[in-house]
């Protein structure tokens, strides 16, 4: 049998992370891990990573396969994380190595994700805040 992306259940994604140093800098670098495919062929998930070789699987991201970059939500369980990859495939063509999210498209992948249970990183939440009093101020 040949592996297609409906029989393969998980695939590898190299996710970026920036790893502490002793001197209060960083150091950027790829983690490799097996992330569980969705019905939007490029969106993957998996619980968030918190180190090297380390996850917290009471807390799931959902990342886009060609860049390696997470969508900056936490979702509680598998599920939901699914649930919202699943919604957000026609938001962007997320089979492209670098999709193009306009800020308009990253603002709704943020609303979606609150609609489907996520909790989005603060800077997503600033964002949001910052478009909509401008929304509200025009």
């Amino acid at each position: 049998m040949t592996a297609t992306h409906d029989t393969t259940p998980t695939v590898h994604v190299d996710v970026p992370m920036n790893l502490p140093l002793e001197d209060g800098g960083t150091l950027r670098v790829r983690q490799g891990i097996g992330a569980i495919r969705t019905q939007t062929e490029g969106l993957v998930v998996f619980p968030v990573l918190i180190g090297p070789y380390e996850v917290d699987d009471s807390r799931w991201s959902v990342t886009h396969v060609g860049t390696g970059l997470r969508i900056p939500v936490a979702f509680d369980d598998e599920e939901h994380a699914t649930a919202f990859a699943n919604a957000a495939g026609p938001l962007a063509c997320w089979w492209q190595k670098k999709p193009k999210l306009p800020l308009e498209t990253r603002l709704k992948l943020v609303r979606l994700a609150q609609e489907h249970g996520g909790t989005p990183d603060q800077k997503a939440l600033d964002a949001l805040a910052r478009h909509d009093s401008t929304t509200k101020e025009s």
